[in-house]
């Protein structure tokens, strides 16, 4: 086996997991009570993301967004680095910047993580992807 292939395996693997997480349009920001621990699964983490995330308030945005993000994490939790990796194209910057201000938003309110010792280990340094859909400007049929 070449060095490198398994972790880009288990990042591949990752984002198909979470390509496509349904997530509601809030503007009270979550309560961080609300994620219980230890997490001990990918789904936890998964499901405690989807309760941090705050989407911004509709009046600051004129179209819909699908965004994807990537996020890791340290062993105990804390989130080591986040990044927008896909954004709808064709937004204006100033709309980018305000759901990069979320991206910042949500690494505050999350980290860190209480996470399982073993879940913690498991998953130190991986990327995980997050995908989430705005859709509350688009038009309905």
């Amino acid at each position: 086996m070449r060095w490198g292939a398994a972790p880009f395996g288990i990042v591949a693997l990752l984002a198909v997991a979470f390509s496509a997480i349904p997530v509601k349009a809030e503007n009270a920001p979550p309560d961080r009570s609300a994620i219980a621990g230890p997490l001990n699964t990918i789904k936890d983490v998964q499901d405690a993301i989807k309760k941090c995330w705050v989407w911004p308030a509709a009046a600051d945005i004129t179209t819909g967004m699908d965004i994807t993000i990537m996020l890791s994490f340290r062993r105990n939790g804390e989130i080591f680095g986040g990044r927008v990796t896909y954004k709808t194209p064709n937004v204006s910057e100033p709309e980018r910047a305000v759901y990069a201000a979320a991206l910042a938003d949500t690494i505050k309110r999350c980290s860190p993580l209480p996470l399982s010792d073993s879940l913690g280990g498991a998953i130190a340094g991986r990327l995980f992807s997050f995908h989430f859909i705005d859709n509350r400007k688009q038009r309905k049929a």
